[in-house]
């Protein structure tokens, strides 16, 4: 039989092969198979006969075998030859290899493998020599374990292992030695090693020293010492086992010195060969741990019986300054047995180390736990485990607010009996409700049917109010009565849950709530929501539905409807809204649909500071670590699709613009992004602009997609009454939001700068009036308007928020006016008449968001008190 093929795959490499073989029905004979690979060859020519026995002999021979392209962090380079011989007869082998070498270099450290050895299935072996080397690291092995004689040497001198593995690293040296007779062998092992690195855990230095004997009984000892254990989180000095004695009677002491875990342990015991079985003890023994000391109470009797594969656990108590936990009886561990552990104390103060800054618990818990077991029946375990907790208290931090929750009642108990697994809680909180409930699972193993029921009583959502800052509160009444159903693939839900004369007063909340309520039904895999949030000018009423028959195909649906709900919003906005909206949420998607209604709003908007400036579009948040953050998405998509009508009576106060605003916009979101479609119209309206009071003759804003690239097709004129020659002057804006276009235009048509002086000064440039004093101001007030950014530039520098220069008044009363804040809240203006000079100094400052206390010196003195109103 001769073949020749080409293999080639993922993870592994490109390969020719060659086969030339010949055999019958009693044997095979491989004259030569050739692998051709990583830049070598490996060959291996064997005879195969099964006549009688199944015996072989064959030769396999590897020639510069390379692998640093296909395996670059692990590049060898190997030369080698192994002849072998040997059969297969019953259940029993031998085996022979008269020659054995590999020579080479792995990651630049020479490999050298040299020698002879057989043996067989009896563990009979008789090596005359066997030396492994790679770098500057040896190991030796030489001599028989014969059929009586035991003479076995093996030397380690291992003075470099940096990188003879990935993470190995420091030295060993070290022999063992078997000597003596099948029948009394002893083994003798002194093995040093210093700077031993693995991965991450590193040894400073380790000894093993032995010396064990077995005549009619197993004696001897055995000392282990390690120095100085690192690895995350764990820094152990010292790590110390000393055991001697024989099967008779033996002693072992284990100490260790470190964190997080340091103490001692000391076992004595003895052996009976005869009967199999093990008698031991447990004493002096204590720990240093996290959460403090533990030591043992009284001295633990063991008792291991080989034959019946058991052992017994004698009653005993660790003990913690903040805990004792008991074993009250012995514990028969085998294939069926019974423990029983009781917890007589429990400290929560125990838990510090391991919660975080923001939770604090304490109270004393105990409990108790019994099982028993029987692997030689079907079934689960049996067992019941009850806690009891007194004094509990919880303090979480919220916002930098303490909110503490303390426990008149906490008991918890979990029972697995008859095929049934139950898990039961009664939780009563001081001076509130309480929970309680019983979950139920039959047949654990199989159809896992679910039952019980849980249980709310009167808890008042007031026990949050610590959380919330001054003069903000909650309240409402939380009563459930649940019992389950189905199984745990497709659970059940029946009962009512209801949420009672609830009322939440915040900054947070953008209406002023009065007692609403919600109630969900619960039948099956269905629930209905029904619910009226009330405010004090208008309501939303909820409705919905869920369904969960499918626990990973469920879907969920709530409707709001409401009429002239007042929205909130201080100190810019305040709006009444009827919202018909849809919002429908499944495992893959959520969408909300509907229309909202805007009747009425007052929007106010404070001019920014002529300073301020935008954020950067590609502006980049760093985190604690100076990294960039990755912005948060939602786990599942959003889609929208709201119309927005905005009514006849929408105010807005904003930049200069005192305007009513009307129109519909269209608010749709997928994955693309949020977008907008409509048109806002601007039906009449004042703007300033150029130091006059403009009235807005057109305006419309449409949207068409982004919601920052309206376009703009705005008019606003000089008003016609303050204007001569019955000429209407105005500017017209068009464009996009971010790159708008201003011109001046005027009715009748004429010249830009003749149409300027219109728009301006109310009559053209011919006019024979004397307008020296209206062309200053107007100079001034258009060169104030130029310097915004630099005048509140200074005002930083010298510590003075808001610092804006301005003109104020009309005519021969103009005045140039610096502004700024010197303090919170105290405003200090400073104006310099134009064609005067007098000088006019304003102190105002806030009292209340719209109480200010006013004091003018000037030509006349006054102090006032106002009051802001809005309408």
């Amino acid at each position: 039989m001769s073949m020749r093929t080409a293999v080639k795959g993922q993870d592994i490499p490109p390969a020719t092969i060659t086969l030339d073989a010949k055999g019958n029905e009693r044997q095979i004979n491989l004259d030569k198979l050739t692998v051709a690979a990583l830049e070598g060859k490996t060959e291996l020519k064997a005879l195969v006969d099964w006549q009688q026995a199944i015996s072989w002999r064959g030769e396999l021979t590897l020639n510069g075998i390379n692998t640093a392209k296909e395996i670059p962090d692990w590049p060898a380079k190997l030369n080698g030859v192994m002849k072998t011989k040997g059969s297969l007869y019953g259940g029993t082998w031998q085996m022979d290899v008269p020659e054995l070498k590999l020579t080479g270099n792995v990651k630049q450290n020479s490999v050298n493998v040299n020698g002879t050895l057989k043996g067989n299935s009896y563990m009979q072996w008789t090596i005359p020599g066997l030396h492994l080397a790679l770098g500057p690291n040896s190991a030796d092995i030489k001599g028989e374990l014969g059929v009586k004689e035991l003479n076995l040497d093996a030397a380690i001198d291992a003075p470099g292992l940096d990188n003879a593995l990935p993470g190995l690293g420091g030295m060993a040296k070290g022999i063992v030695k078997v000597r003596g007779t099948v029948e009394a062998p002893q083994l003798l092992a002194d093995i040093t090693a210093r700077g031993l690195r693995w991965q991450e855990l590193s040894v400073a230095q380790a000894r093993i020293e032995g010396d064990i004997k077995s005549t009619d009984q197993i004696a001897g000892h055995l000392n282990v010492r390690v120095e100085r254990i690192s690895q995350p989180d764990v820094n152990i000095n010292l790590v110390t086992l000393d055991a001697k004695g024989s099967e008779k009677q033996h002693q072992l002491q284990l100490r260790v010195q470190g964190e997080p875990v340091s103490g001692q342990l000391s076992l004595t015991g003895s052996f009976d060969r005869e009967a199999a079985r093990w008698k031991g003890t447990v004493s002096d023994t204590r720990f240093q741990t996290p959460v403090g000391p533990w030591s043992l109470t009284r001295a633990i009797a063991l008792d291991y019986r080989n034959k019946e594969q058991k052992i017994s656990i004698g009653p005993h108590c660790w003990l913690n300054p903040n805990a004792e936990l008991c074993i009250p009886q012995t514990i028969d561990a085998g294939a069926a047995g019974r423990a029983v552990v009781n917890l007589n104390r429990f400290d929560l103060a125990m838990l510090k180390p391991f919660m975080p800054d923001t939770t604090q618990a304490s109270g004393i818990f105990s409990g108790k736990a019994d099982v028993s077991w029987d692997t030689t029946q079907e079934g689960l375990p049996q067992g019941k485990v009850t806690l009891s907790g007194r004094n509990v208290k919880v303090t979480q931090t919220v916002n930098d607010a303490p909110l503490p929750v303390a426990f008149e009642t906490l008991n918890l108990s979990a029972d697995l009996h008859n095929n049934r697994a139950e898990l039961g809680w009664l939780i009563r909180l001081t001076n509130n409700g309480q929970f309680d409930g019983l979950v139920q699972v039959t047949d654990p193993q199989g159809r896992r049917n679910l039952g019980g029921n849980v249980n709310m009583r009167n808890v008042n959502l007031a026990m949050v109010n610590p959380v919330f800052s001054r003069g903000e509160k909650a309240a409402g009444m939380l009563n459930a009565r649940l019992r389950l159903g189905g199984d745990v693939q497709s659970p059940q839900l029946f009962g009512q849950l209801q949420l009672s004369a609830l009322d939440i007063d915040g900054n947070f909340m953008p209406f002023e709530m009065q007692p609403s309520q919600l109630t969900m039904n619960f039948s099956g895999t269905r629930s209905t929501l029904a619910g009226i949030v009330r405010t004090q000018q208008g309501q939303i009423n909820l409705n919905g539905n869920a369904a969960w028959s499918q626990i990973d195909n469920w879907r969920a649906r709530v409707t709001a409807k409401g009429s002239r709900v007042r929205i909130t919003v201080p100190p810019m906005v305040r709006l009444d809204v009827s919202p018909d909206v849809v919002f429908d949420a499944t495992p893959s998607l959520f969408t909300l649909d509907g229309r909202v209604d805007v009747p009425w709003a007052r929007i106010v908007v404070h001019d920014l500071p002529e300073s301020a400036v935008g954020v950067s579009s590609d502006v980049v948040m760093l985190n604690n670590d100076l990294q960039p953050e990755t912005p948060q998405t939602a786990s599942i998509p959003i889609n929208s699709n709201l119309t927005v009508h905005v009514g006849n009576n929408v105010r807005i106060d904003a930049f200069g613009l005192k305007a009513r605003l009307t129109g519909d916009l269209k608010v749709a979101q997928d994955k693309q992004g949020l977008g907008l479609n409509g048109q806002i119209n601007i039906p009449d309206g004042r703007f300033r602009a150029y130091g006059q009071d403009l009235l807005v003759r057109k305006g419309e804003l449409l949207f068409s997609g982004p919601p920052d690239q309206p376009l703009l097709n705005i008019e606003a004129i000089r008003n016609p009454d303050a204007t001569e020659d019955d000429v209407i002057a105005g500017v017209r804006v068009t464009g996009t939001a971010d790159e708008p276009k201003a011109e001046i235009f005027s009715d009748p048509a004429m010249p830009q700068a003749e149409a300027l002086s219109y728009l301006l000064r109310g009559q053209g440039l011919d006019s024979n009036q004397s307008d020296s004093a209206a062309m200053t101001s107007m100079l001034i007030g258009l060169g104030v308007a130029q310097s915004g950014q630099v005048v509140g530039k200074i005002g930083e520098t010298f510590g003075v928020s808001n610092l804006a220069l301005d003109t104020q008044g009309v005519g021969d009363s103009s005045q140039v006016v610096v502004s700024g804040y010197v303090l919170p809240g105290l405003q200090v203006k400073y104006g310099v008449g134009i064609f005067d000079s007098l000088a006019t100094l304003t102190l105002r400052y806030r009292l209340m968001p719209k109480l200010y206390l006013e004091a003018v010196s000037g030509v006349d003195q006054a102090l006032d008190l106002l009051y802001q109103f809005e309408f």
